[in-house]
């Protein structure tokens, strides 16, 4: 590598570090902003939050580097142009082709390392920190419950109580089914019922074993049985996984089954194919930042940095709408997922390869 490319490439790592920090940072205080609620509501423990909060941080990086790539690439070619440096390499016989070639290659790199987090990291950490989430959801439950209604909770226990006492989770007159794939529930008819360390605590009950005739095969009496719901919530949710929890071949074979099957896979297809193109939008910011940015070369740097910010709002908003179109089958997946890159390439690339001057 020449020394101007070493020199270009430092410029642009030190912009690039600064902004994607600065990012992560900003898009942890927005979580925890919107995790208040939980964190108050559903007291969720500090280390757990803390923990949740570390497993974003590989999607949040991988959200962010498309950002930080344009900030930049804005940022370097302003402090170079502000400084003459670019007039320097220009008349020391460097074209302006040559001068952003270690931008691009900077921009390439960080999406290839984008795809690889995005692909190994982000899923595995995303599915574990929903995972906590969704313990907690479930786990509380039975503090929503209300006299007289039926409620679900995971093991495929359907409760109903004919009495709660206020500002508790005690129960009086439980009725508890324990549904079944096939046939009919057993039943339990409970005097006293409560939750404690995410266990169902059943007291004074009796419990009907029903047969597939729906007739009481036997019966039996019980003072204390305890369920364990946290259990049954891993059991339930430990598996389940959304198209960004997933890495991209366990997405497409999910999409492959759905299809076997004549189900409509438009969302996940979307979901998959951009499992691909947001890591190369760090190529396309690169590629349309850098024609802003070459095309005026003697603009200071807070002109590139309102021009990055209008080019990452426009790309955002594409991706928003082109997203919901591919979910609701009104553009083809594959175009949903690429077509904001198809645009920025198609705007910069040719207009990029005709500057001289």
């Amino acid at each position: 590598m020449k020394i101007i490319d070493k020199y270009i490439s430092k410029e642009f790592l030190v912009f690039f570090v600064a902004v994607i920090l600065g990012f992560v940072v900003l898009m942890i205080g927005n979580t925890i902003f919107i995790m208040s609620d939980l964190i108050m509501n559903k007291r969720i423990p500090f280390f757990i939050v803390t923990q949740i909060l570390i497993l974003r941080v590989p999607a949040m990086f991988v959200l962010g580097f498309p950002v930080a790539t344009v900030f930049a690439v804005m940022l370097t070619m302003g402090r170079l142009a502000k400084d003459s440096e670019i007039v320097a390499m220009r008349t020391g016989g460097l074209s302006f082709q040559r001068i952003i070639l270690p931008l691009l290659f900077m921009a390439g790199v960080i999406s290839i390392g984008s795809f690889y987090l995005n692909e190994i990291v982000v899923p595995r950490a995303n599915h574990i920190s929903q995972n906590y989430i969704r313990q907690f959801f479930m786990s509380e439950v039975m503090e929503n419950a209300r006299a007289n209604i039926f409620f679900r909770i995971p093991g495929g226990l359907v409760i109903y109580t004919k009495k709660m006492e206020g500002g508790s989770n005690e129960l009086r007159n439980v009725m508890v089914f324990e549904t079944r794939e096939y046939g009919f529930p057993d039943i339990s008819d409970v005097m006293h019922g409560y939750i404690k360390n995410d266990k169902l605590i059943l007291e004074d009950g009796t419990t009907y074993e029903v047969n597939n005739n729906g007739l009481i095969d036997e019966k039996f009496y019980f003072q204390k049985s305890t369920k364990d719901i946290s259990r049954e919530i891993r059991k339930l949710y430990g598996e389940q996984k959304t198209p960004q929890e997933m890495v991209s071949g366990e997405l497409k074979e999910l999409i492959d089954t759905f299809k076997k099957h004549n189900l409509r896979v438009s969302a996940q297809e979307t979901d998959y194919y951009f499992k691909f193109s947001i890591p190369v939008a760090n190529l396309a910011f690169a590629v349309v930042g850098l024609l802003f940015a070459v095309s005026n070369p003697r603009k200071e740097s807070y002109s590139g940095i309102i021009v990055a910010l209008i080019l990452i709002t426009i790309y955002w908003v594409m991706m928003t709408v082109m997203r919901s179109m591919g979910h609701k089958d009104m553009l083809t997946p594959w175009l949903a997922a690429w077509g904001q890159n198809i645009v920025y390439f198609t705007i910069g690339i040719p207009l990029l390869l005709k500057i001289r001057k």
